[in-house]
């Protein structure tokens, strides 16, 4: 039996997943998650510069800064001047934003995050080899669709 169809259907139950998670998290907390998951991590640094939290969120900068601009207009974190260079700007939490987490739902990978700490670690292995192995083809594939498609701009 070909196991393809049922890798394709498990992907689309993940995407699924997340993505009804998603619109319930906007829908009744009037964020997004990629905002709240920004939000929790400058919480935990308490401060951190826009670089590590970029790099942190594995996202690029202009989607950083985006996310900040957003969290900023609703006073839930600010930005701070570190030091003398103007570029280094670091981002802290509001005291609105440290009450909008308390009673924020927590990211959907916290209810997994025990069920994954009481399995068999080989077991856990095989799940951290197959997520690599899938996001290493994601990314080839996506790379080789960019590659064949003109782009918008010519």
């Amino acid at each position: 039996m070909d196991p393809i169809p049922k890798i394709v259907s498990g992907l689309r139950h993940i995407a699924r997943e997340l993505s009804v998670h998603s619109k319930f998290i906007q829908d009744n907390y009037n964020i997004t998650v990629p905002q709240l998951v920004c939000l929790r991590e400058i919480c935990d640094n308490e401060s951190i510069s826009l670089g590590e939290l970029t790099r942190s969120l594995h996202l690029n900068n202009s989607t950083v800064t985006g996310i900040i601009d957003r969290l900023e207009k609703r006073n839930l974190v600010r930005r701070v001047r570190q030091s003398r260079d103007r570029r280094q700007i670091h981002v802290e939490v509001t005291d609105e934003g440290k009450r909008f987490i308390k009673q924020a739902p927590k990211a959907l990978q916290d209810h997994f995050i025990e069920q994954i700490r009481m399995m068999d670690p080989l077991e856990v292995d095989k799940i951290l080899w197959a997520i690599g192995k899938l996001a290493d083809m994601l990314q080839i594939a996506s790379a080789a669709e960019q590659e064949k498609m003109p782009s918008p701009k010519e």
